[in-house]
């Protein structure tokens, strides 16, 4: 493709869109795309509970205060990318990476 390339994350995303056995990868790269290179190199997606909430951890407090304050815009790409609402909360918690 020339011209504007496309993030990692949107390319897996719309990969693993058809196959059920990917939620958890689909949503993942959902998170890193909502959130934008910068935050999301700064912080990783851990979990999702049944009820929705994104259990994520930030680097340091400075990007956990980041997600907070952008929590409701991330909910929204995110929902919006998968094409239902799945993210109904953000919990961030400071914590090593270990990606």
């Amino acid at each position: 493709m020339r011209g504007r390339g496309r993030p990692i994350a949107t390319v897996l995303t719309d990969a693993l869109a058809g196959r059920p056995h990917a939620r958890r990868a689909r949503i993942a790269a959902a998170f890193a795309e909502a959130c934008g290179w910068p935050l999301a190199r700064e912080v990783a997606l851990r979990a999702i509970t049944r009820e929705g909430c994104l259990i994520a951890v930030a680097s340091s407090s400075g990007w956990a205060d980041q997600v907070t304050a952008l929590g409701h815009q991330i909910r929204t790409r995110m929902n919006a990318r998968l094409g239902q609402e799945i993210a109904t909360a953000i919990d961030v918690r400071v914590g090593p990476l270990d990606r």
